[in-house]
């Protein structure tokens, strides 16, 4: 699917040309008629340039854990990521990547449902992979002015030392990456994340010199919130949840359990929603089988990125009706109920927090919030607890 709708305010400093990457996944997204592309450019840039000269002067310097603080004498233009939230992070601030790894899973169809750009031709590949493959000759290529990805990332896939990531920032952009993914738990205990996606998104926008659009994300981020806190039911009515990630795949009978926690990125989908974890106080280290998850038998089960990267059809196919045909699985009170759901994870950045958001609450509370169809992109207007177009407006700088 070709994406050069939406065009971003920033698309006219991005590179000439990159290597294509690869395309995503649509489920049942739907398309809306744009405004033309020279009106959009225009009113991004001109008010891009009224927010940066209203942030201040440079230099300025910002912190960013696990990192020392980095003095910018210029407002970056450029950047890289790996697979991760900080490619939403980015797009939710009107930049769109310069060079990135592997896009398998990457949440285009939320991008195609705002009717927002995402050319893959502009993009860099840094690696064959996510976790494969990496090269410093395509960091060189790319030459962001920034890398918004943690070197503990890297360490885990190459065996560059401190004088490679010298070599690559002396020559290009530094790395200021953040983890922003796993709660600080004992269960997972590598990488853990120092920052709510709120705070590291705040960041990213003082990077970039957007604070004007943060600022309006969380605004529009506290009214969902808003809404969906008064029709919770009284904590000791909510139900539980135990969190599957790393795929969901009922006849295999192994699964890992992801903690719910406000530093976990990848489930806040149902912390938000009030979900109780099942699995609270008792993590397990590594994958569980039926028995453990029958023993804790919570009233939901989730499963972590499937709304990205699965259509509706895929995930009923390979998720509910294994569940549903296990002699095991028979027995857990959310296959019995019909509560196996889905939520958003690894690519959870402002973009698609509100979608996986709203679906989840949708999905646990019905009566209060309506009904879940299935295939994202086919509630109405009515039906959608937050403004498509109020987003898309903060996104092209129209705040």
């Amino acid at each position: 699917m070709v994406r050069r709708r939406q065009l971003l305010a920033s698309s006219t400093s991005l590179i000439a040309a990159g290597f294509a990457g690869c395309s995503g996944n649509t489920d049942d997204a739907s398309n809306s008629t744009a405004q033309s592309t020279e009106t959009r450019t225009k009113t991004g840039t001109e008010t891009e340039a009224e927010e940066t000269t209203a942030s201040g002067p440079t230099p300025y310097t910002v912190h960013i854990e696990p990192n020392d603080p980095y003095t910018f004498e210029e407002v970056p233009e450029t950047y890289g990521v790996v697979s991760g939230p900080m490619l939403d992070i980015g797009m939710a601030l009107g930049i769109h990547p310069s060079a990135t790894t592997g896009l398998e899973r990457a949440p285009f169809k939320f991008y195609d449902l705002l009717d927002l750009e995402f050319d893959e031709s502009q993009v860099v590949k840094l690696a064959s992979d996510a976790e494969s493959g990496y090269d410093k000759e395509n960091f060189y290529t790319a030459n962001a002015d920034v890398w918004l990805i943690p070197r503990s990332t890297l360490s885990r896939f190459t065996n560059w030392d401190e004088s490679d990531y010298q070599e690559i920032e002396s020559q290009t952009g530094p790395f200021l990456g953040t983890p922003l993914r796993f709660a600080p738990t004992a269960a997972v205990s590598d990488d853990p994340n120092p920052y709510t996606l709120y705070d590291a998104f705040e960041k990213i926008a003082t990077v970039f010199q957007r604070q004007k659009r943060f600022r309006a994300w969380r605004s529009l981020h506290d009214d969902l919130m808003s809404t969906i806190e008064e029709g919770l039911p009284p904590e000791d009515e909510r139900p539980t949840v135990a969190a599957i990630w790393r795929g969901v795949r009922p006849d295999s009978g192994q699964f890992r359990v992801a903690p719910l926690h406000r530093l976990g990125n990848n489930t806040k989908s149902y912390y938000r929603v009030g979900l109780r974890d099942a699995f609270e106080g008792q993590y397990p280290d590594g994958p569980i089988g039926y028995e453990e998850l029958l023993r804790a038998d919570p009233d939901y089960i989730g499963a972590v990125g499937a709304l990205t990267f699965s259509t509706h059809e895929q995930f009923v196919t390979n998720v509910v009706e294994p569940f549903e045909n296990n002699e095991n699985g028979q027995d857990l009170t959310a296959v019995q109920e019909g509560n196996v759901i889905r939520s958003s994870g690894q690519y959870m950045g402002p973009i698609v927090d509100m979608f996986s958001t709203e679906a989840v609450a949708k999905m646990v509370y019905p009566e209060e919030f309506g009904e879940w169809p299935g295939p994202v992109g086919e509630l109405s207007e009515e039906e959608q607890l937050f403004d498509r177009q109020r987003v898309l407006d903060i996104i092209n700088g129209d705040l």
